[in-house]
């Protein structure tokens, strides 16, 4: 069932498809998709570099 079913008074089968209002509401989702994708990239290598410090530190080896 499409987001726009019971609001939208021009509804007809497949109309989603030549839809002004539907290209632009899948072109705002597409951008927010991208954003929470660059967000998770950024904090994921963030994370990783300082867990990779992290490891490296206290790789300290012993002297006997």
């Amino acid at each position: 069932m499409m987001p726009c079913q019971k609001t939208c008074g021009e509804y007809q089968p497949g109309c989603h498809k030549s839809c002004a209002y539907w290209a632009a509401f899948q072109q705002e989702k597409s951008r927010e998709r991208q954003a929470k994708k660059d967000y998770l990239k950024y904090y994921n290598e963030l994370c990783g570099a300082v867990a990779r410090q992290f490891r490296a530190i206290s790789a300290v080896p012993l002297v006997r």
